[in-house]
């Protein structure tokens, strides 16, 4: 692989590092941790789960979307982080789906504005950069650790 895919995976990982960096920093100093925490107990979700586990869930996610982000940007732990965060994103689709499927909005149930500026952007940029091989990635820790 040559320095031009080592430029084509880094694009991507790092775009989806700072969004996940900036939305855990923006949680934690614009709402404060344990007010989102609470926010998401007081959703739809809170008719299928304890609000104390959405409470807790929600208080730890800016912390989760830190420490991931930080990883995929520098490239450390790549492919664990890239799956931790398609799970997160995949639960995040969920909760908007059971939302809209009780509060429709639109032909997708959904509200259309979370889809697309919010879960296909995320979903486009964990996917391309899954897609690229991991030894392609010349330009992150990992590939300077070796691994």
């Amino acid at each position: 692989m040559g320095f031009e895919t080592a430029w084509a995976v880094f694009v991507p990982r790092t775009i989806l590092g700072f969004v996940y960096l900036f939305a855990g920093i923006h949680k934690i100093v614009n709402v404060g941790p344990l007010a989102y925490g609470q926010a998401l107990a007081m959703t739809d979700g809170a008719r299928f789960f304890p609000a104390a586990l959405l409470t807790g869930v929600g208080t730890l996610v800016p912390f989760m979307e830190i420490a991931l982000g930080v990883l995929v940007l520098v490239g450390l732990w790549t492919r664990p982080a890239l799956h931790a965060l398609a799970v997160l994103l995949c639960l995040i689709a969920a909760g908007y789906g059971v939302s809209g499927l009780l509060h429709p909005m639109g032909a997708t149930a959904m509200n259309i504005t979370i889809v697309n500026t919010f879960i296909l952007p995320r979903a486009a940029l964990i996917i391309v950069t899954l897609l690229i091989p991991a030894h392609a990635d010349a330009l992150s820790v990992d590939r300077l650790l070796g691994r």
